[in-house]
């Protein structure tokens, strides 16, 4: 008896780990890609760490963790922040691909870079 209720669980547990694994997401499409959706689906803030640089004229916002650059549909949200490493509370849009911002804090020395630590070095 003992046998058979092992088998079974043995086998049960296999099925959920199959059905798990064939419904996994696939790995084109990174953790921070999918968190970023769904926040932009629903509306709600994202805490997200960048840049805020100017490209082709536009203030952007450059993610840390995946390197896109988000257009920032509020600009003068980060005025004085162009250049430097910030963390922002910011709304996504997907459909335009843009961020609005609510908050920008400045990264401690610490947390800071190479790239912006060699900025403040030339000026």
């Amino acid at each position: 008896m003992k046998r058979v209720l092992l088998l079974v669980m043995a086998f049960l547990f296999s099925f959920s780990m199959a059905l798990a694994q064939s419904s996994a997401p696939s790995q084109d499409t990174s953790k921070a890609e999918k968190k970023e959706a769904k926040a932009a689906e629903k509306g709600k803030d994202m805490h997200l760490t960048g840049w805020i640089k100017d490209e082709n004229g536009k203030t952007v916002f450059v993610n840390d963790k995946d390197k896109k650059s988000w257009d920032i549909a509020n600009p003068d949200a980060v005025k004085g922040h162009e250049g430097h490493h910030v963390k922002v509370s910011a709304k996504l849009d997907e459909a335009n691909h843009s961020v609005t911002i609510d908050k920008v804090t400045m990264m401690k020395k610490g947390k800071q870079t190479g790239e912006e630590q060699k900025a403040e070095k030339k000026g």
